[in-house]
């Protein structure tokens, strides 16, 4: 169960000092094809911190493609994870797990954003056996490197409403968008052996959805296995999936098409096909591994919603399969 101080800093070995905590909100303005990321990833016990900032209009399939983007290595590591102000000029305050609000102010004035996130339900703990219905199954294969280290301490995820505005090099954007927000804590050594997809699917205060699916490449195709974990949420009421599955084309490793479907625990049973408005790699949040993120628009009935899918992909795990010196090709 996540309460008010799982926003903080959390109680550690203070020699680990592999010991991290991250948090990270999506950004988007889906009408103008606005896609991209604030991503903060902490050490406390080495007191240095990464911060990636990325923005982005449209399809980029190369890096000079993309409109902004800020990574910062070794910044000072603040004193609090609840409110605190990076030399790069991001700020972050929260008064709880559902509610935060992040500004940033680029160096060189390139961007900036003001934004806030209302949580639209009590934060979903994957470690929680009552609101993760698969908890034990995912524990039988805790040894599988495709899932990482990352969720496997302390994490949670919230849906919410993002409101404020956004400046991409003297261009001003409204942002009101649902999208998703988590903060992740635990030991993390970085080996880029992950392979796991990110997906959320938003249509506003009604309905949302949020999956952590493994992912594996044969003969350089990517495919998704069983969800390892997810949840709908449905006026404000959380729900863990039992099952789920996805689908997608994809073209340089970017995904442009999707077939999804999840059963939940009442047994319902919930399907979507989206289309990809926006989409990028995303090199910069972490040095051994690469995002291949995408932004897109499903349909609900009349409704219209959209959600960014996030292929996460270590560095290592690709070159074994894909690299010229691959030894798994």
């Amino acid at each position: 169960m996540i309460t008010h101080s799982d926003t903080e800093f959390h109680s550690r070995d203070l020699t680990d000092k592999t010991w991290t905590e991250t948090t990270v909100l999506i950004i988007s303005v889906p009408e103008a094809r606005i896609f991209g990321n604030a991503y903060v990833l902490a050490r406390p016990n080495l007191g240095v911190t990464l911060s990636s900032v990325i923005l982005a209009e449209g399809f980029c399939r190369q890096p000079y493609e993309v409109d902004f983007t800020d990574p910062q290595m070794h910044l000072p590591c603040p004193d609090s994870f609840s409110n605190y102000t990076l030399d790069n000029g991001l700020t972050v305050s929260t008064d709880g797990p559902r509610n935060y609000r992040m500004q940033y102010k680029n160096a060189l004035g390139a961007a900036s954003f003001d934004l806030t996130f209302e949580g639209l339900h009590e934060p979903f703990d994957p470690h929680d056996p009552n609101q993760n219905p698969l908890l034990d199954l995912d524990r039988e294969t805790s040894h599988d490197p495709r899932k990482g280290n990352e969720w496997e301490n302390g994490h949670f995820e919230v849906k919410g409403r993002i409101r404020g505005e956004l400046e991409l090099r003297g261009k001003t954007y409204q942002v009101e968008s649902y999208e998703g927000m988590d903060h992740s804590w635990g030991p993390r050594p970085e080996v880029g052996t992950r392979s796991v997809s990110w997906v959320s699917i938003n249509f506003g205060e009604d309905f949302a959805m949020h999956m952590a699916v493994p992912m594996r490449i044969e003969r350089g195709q990517v495919f998704y296995d069983k969800i390892r974990f997810g949840y709908v949420v449905e006026h404000g009421e959380v729900f863990g999936l039992i099952d789920g599955t996805i689908e997608a084309e994809r073209v340089d490793m970017l995904a442009f098409s999707n077939h999804v479907t999840a059963t939940d625990v009442r047994g319902r049973k919930h399907e979507f096909f989206g289309s990809a408005i926006a989409g990028h790699p995303w090199y910069t949040f972490n040095p051994s591994h690469v995002c291949y993120q995408s932004l897109f628009r499903y349909e609900r009935g009349s409704a219209v919603g959209y959600g960014e899918m996030g292929d996460i992909f270590g560095l290592d795990y690709l070159a074994e399969r894909m690299s010229r010196h691959g030894r798994l090709k």
